[in-house]
């Protein structure tokens, strides 16, 4: 804890400009998997077969209605979370003051990929 006010002091240094700038999201390379899944993702958002509005779209309807109530609830709740997460990975990619590649984006597939994989080990639901 001794060093807690010598960082706080360190940041209180800082400019705002430096501030800013350490704030920014670095630019760096995601793994091929991280790529090509936020790619099909993507281009399923371009092509209007799913919709972050409308997370129902992100579903192979005749699995869902097929889910016992139990993995509907279950699924429900995913659906919700990731329709959160898509918006801010959307937002995050077609931003010009963000990369289109970087840790913080591939950090957010992976968490979309984890929320999306729970409910899929049981019920391939989800079109992406």
């Amino acid at each position: 804890m001794a060093d807690t006010p010598q960082s706080t002091q360190a940041n209180q240094d800082l400019s705002v400009e430096e501030q800013q700038r350490l704030g920014q999201s670095t630019a760096s390379k995601m793994s091929a998997e991280h790529e090509a899944f936020m790619k099909l993702v993507l281009s399923l958002i371009d092509s209007k077969q799913i919709d972050v509005l409308h997370p129902d779209t992100f579903l192979k309807k005749n699995v869902y209605d097929a889910l016992d109530e139990e993995w509907r609830g279950k699924t429900d709740l995913a659906l919700f979370n990731i329709a959160n997460l898509l918006t801010r990975i959307v937002e995050f990619r077609i931003s010009s003051q963000t990369p289109d590649e970087s840790p913080e984006l591939e950090s957010m597939i992976e968490h979309l990929w984890q929320m999306k994989q729970r409910i899929e080990e049981k019920h391939d639901v989800f079109k992406f």
